[in-house]
């Protein structure tokens, strides 16, 4: 089954970065959609400089309220484009989407609320039910005062809209059993599961390990539970490195172990380098897949993590790594201890990675939409 070679559109809530959600943007647009019917990318708000040339020259629609002064993101610096959160159902709603014979929604907040023509196909790749809607203490984190105890406010109407807009599409996909079961729960409806593409050949199974290093990589905000991870660490005879921006950076730092170093935002060919030479990788939150569980079993690590959300997908326990069940400073200790004093086959957790491949993305979603297409 090739490529699709038909107009299409991909909607995507915003790019503040080229993460797992943007990088599985660019897998639509460049793997599913034949070159020369590469689709257009409509999106509220695009931190363009820091997206691939080809990705950023896609996308031909973003809100102008978002592209204001003082309200824009430019390069990591956050911006204030957020805020804006109770105009997106409106904006996403008035796109204009005549003319396309395919619409594929990439959402984790508003993008599923398009209105494609009775004629397309709509097709919802979800991240993850609005968290806004569903969720709203876990985004406290990005929107705290009050401006999250507005949020918390408008939640049953994003509630109601969201539940409305997930009636409409012909086909729902989940990057996670998680995801789909929330699906299922919040929305009434079934979901077909296609984890992320994950480019796992980036890593290299076979670099020189540090046997006592282990890694953890992840924003620095209350969920991912980063406190919990260093003192789990205190008095271990490993050491913790920590990659990761946000809030909680300053208090961290103050409590830090003489064995645990944090670091903010990385360069790609570091970070790669990190995950290399890391004995394991330590994941203490609830996620809705986990890329970098994955990608540090490409490089020939372990997992150490929460057995909740994504990590159920990705780890199987003894095999790719140790899951513990409550995330506690002493279960998670204990499972550092024990993925330390094993010894783990590199090979076989690089093959693992593998099933989480950008080809095997591409080719479960192209399935998925000629089906889809075929019971029209």
């Amino acid at each position: 089954m090739g490529p699709l070679a038909r107009p299409g559109a991909i909607v995507h809530d915003w790019f503040q970065g080229y993460h797992g959600s943007e990088r599985t943007v660019e897998a639509l647009r460049s793997g599913v959609f034949a070159a020369g019917f590469e689709p257009d990318v409509l999106t509220f708000h695009a931190a363009r400089e820091l997206l691939p040339p080809e990705l950023a020259a896609a996308i031909v629609r973003e809100s102008r309220l978002a592209a204001l002064p003082g309200i824009r993101q430019r390069g990591h610096d956050p911006g204030r484009w957020r805020y804006l959160l109770p105009l997106m159902p409106r904006y996403f709603r008035s796109l204009d989407l005549a003319g396309y014979e395919l619409v594929i929604s990439s959402s984790h907040a508003c993008a599923a609320m398009v209105r494609p023509p009775a004629e397309a196909l709509h097709v919802v790749y979800c991240h993850t039910p609005m968290r806004y809607a569903w969720s709203p203490q876990t985004d406290d984190r990005r929107l705290g005062g009050a401006r999250g105890a507005a949020l918390r406010v408008l939640a049953g109407r994003l509630r109601r809209l969201d539940r409305e807009a997930a009636q409409r599409p012909q086909l729902y996909v989940a990057n996670s059993t998680a995801v789909r079961e929330r699906i299922a729960r919040f929305y009434g409806r079934e979901a077909a599961v296609v984890h992320p593409p994950v480019e796992a050949g980036e890593l290299r199974p076979d670099a020189e390990k540090d046997r006592d290093l282990f890694l953890w990589v992840h924003r620095l905000v209350p969920y991912k539970n980063p406190e919990v991870v260093v003192e789990a660490f205190r008095g271990l005879p490993q050491r913790l490195v920590m990659v990761g921006v946000g809030p909680l950076a300053d208090r961290l730092r103050e409590r830090l172990p003489a064995n645990v170093e944090l670091r903010g935002w990385l360069p790609r060919p570091q970070l790669t380098a990190l995950f290399e030479r890391a004995a394991g990788f330590v994941h203490a939150a609830e996620e809705d897949f986990g890329i970098s569980m994955v990608e540090a079993l490409a490089a020939g690590a372990p997992v150490v993590a929460l057995g909740r959300g994504g990590a159920l997908d990705i780890v199987r326990p003894d095999r790719d790594g140790i899951l513990f069940e409550q995330p506690t400073v002493e279960a998670l200790r204990s499972a550092v201890r024990e993925a330390a004093a094993r010894e783990w086959d590199r090979a076989a957790l690089a093959e693992r990675a593998e099933s989480f491949s950008r080809p095997r993305f591409v080719s479960g979603m192209l399935e998925l939409i000629e089906g889809a297409r075929g019971g029209r």
